[in-house]
């Protein structure tokens, strides 16, 4: 079987180049679909291993023992969700990583489209913040739910799934 990341990889990209061409069809805009499959398919490892990272040192659910008046030992252990690990993990999600991510989206779609440098990054500066309002509307939800219900190795999936509707909004920026 194909490791997870070369699925999530694969995945990812896949559900770029719907998004693309659901923004083609609905659209009248032209959206540069190889550079943004070509991102997907750089942008998703890293953002894999993060995740894998990230799930090591600030684990979501964590044991946690429970007195039990049951006569013998009294205490049972079962994993709880860590509340402190996933606000932690929810707040750098969604500044530190959100930033990193829109920005590098942003100057790195056009890089591979062969704009210029100073063009790059005069949209990165132009465009970052009202990108970032944007997904404040989906993103912090997706993370949370990632972050409390769904399977590290999945999540990349879950984000890459609801980020279809997300890729054709960004299908149709890219192409402005």
């Amino acid at each position: 079987m194909a490791p997870h990341i070369l699925i999530a990889t694969l995945q990812s990209a896949f559900l770029s180049l719907c998004s693309s061409l659901v923004a083609t069809y609905f659209t009248a805009s032209n959206p540069p679909i190889l550079a943004l499959v070509t991102f997907s398919l750089l942008s998703t490892p890293p953002n894999y291993l993060w995740q894998q990272q990230v799930e090591k040192l600030l684990p979501g659910y964590t044991p946690q023992k429970i007195e039990v008046e049951d006569g013998g030992s009294g205490v049972t252990v079962e994993n709880r969700l860590n509340v402190t690990n996933t606000i932690m993990k929810f707040t750098f999600d969604q500044t530190v990583m959100a930033l990193i991510n829109v920005t590098l989206f942003i100057g790195g779609v056009r890089l591979l489209q062969g704009v210029p440098l100073d063009e790059c990054l005069q949209a990165v500066k132009e465009q970052t913040i009202p990108m970032m309002f944007a997904g404040y509307k989906l993103w912090p939800a997706v993370s949370l739910l990632n972050y409390t219900v769904i399977p590290v190795k999945r999540r990349t999936l879950v984000a890459s799934v609801v980020g279809l509707g997300w890729g054709v909004f960004l299908a149709i920026t890219a192409s402005r």
